[in-house]
């Protein structure tokens, strides 16, 4: 049996910063939730996800939690 991998429904980006939006169902239907990360190189070089923030992030954050939230809108299900 083949595993389905997950994706995201939309992403917005914003420097290092991204909004991935996710379709769940619940018990009430439909419904969409977010997930922020942020990237950045290891010490080897290697591209790397984390979910923590600095101050220098705040900016991108509230940018693509804002086209996060206007996308949601726009697709209510």
């Amino acid at each position: 049996m083949a595993t389905q991998i997950s994706r995201p429904v939309q992403s917005f980006q914003c420097a290092t910063v991204r909004a991935s939006i996710w379709r769940n169902e619940g018990k009430r239907g439909a419904f969409h939730a977010i997930t922020l990360s942020r990237t950045f190189m290891d010490a080897e070089g290697q591209p790397r996800s984390a979910g923590s923030f600095g101050q220098h992030d705040l900016s991108a954050i509230k940018t693509v939690v804002a086209q996060a939230e206007r996308w949601i809108r726009e697709h209510a299900a």
